[in-house]
């Protein structure tokens, strides 16, 4: 998938944080966070992605709606047996809302990508402990 620059920038440019530890951890492309890596480490997984269903493919929807589709995403998540914890996407700029998401622990890079693509979104955050975060598009 090709995005516009703009787009690709703001997704870049955000702060994508997970909010349900005793401290924010923020994540941030192509940076490592060793307060992740600690956490990864305390949970025993070595993968990680950050997903939201807000906004399907960037369209920007009311808040009712994405609180919704956000639910139902964690209800699906937890019926899979998925270790999740609450985050939120955090733009840089005034042009988005910031944007419930999860933490997810443990999932590979292609569960987490149709996870992403169930979800229609453009793109999602994953890492590996050690590793810089990374964008990925779905595809």
């Amino acid at each position: 998938m090709t995005a516009d620059k703009a787009l690709c920038d703001a997704y870049l440019r955000t702060v994508y944080r997970v909010v349900g530890t005793a401290q924010p951890v923020d994540i941030r492309i192509g940076h490592r966070s060793a307060p992740l890596d600690q956490l990864l480490n305390e949970c025993g997984v070595c993968e990680w992605a950050f997903v939201t269903a807000s906004n399907p493919r960037s369209r920007r929807m009311p808040d009712h709606d994405n609180a919704r589709r956000n639910a139902e995403m964690k209800q699906f998540l937890q019926r899979s047996g998925w270790h999740t914890i609450e985050g939120i996407g955090v733009p840089c700029d005034g042009q988005w809302q910031p944007e419930a998401s999860v933490l997810i622990l443990g999932i590979d890079r292609d569960t987490a990508m149709k996870l992403a693509l169930r979800w229609e979104q453009n793109a999602f955050v994953r890492g590996e402990i050690g590793q810089p975060a990374e964008l990925l598009w779905v595809i």
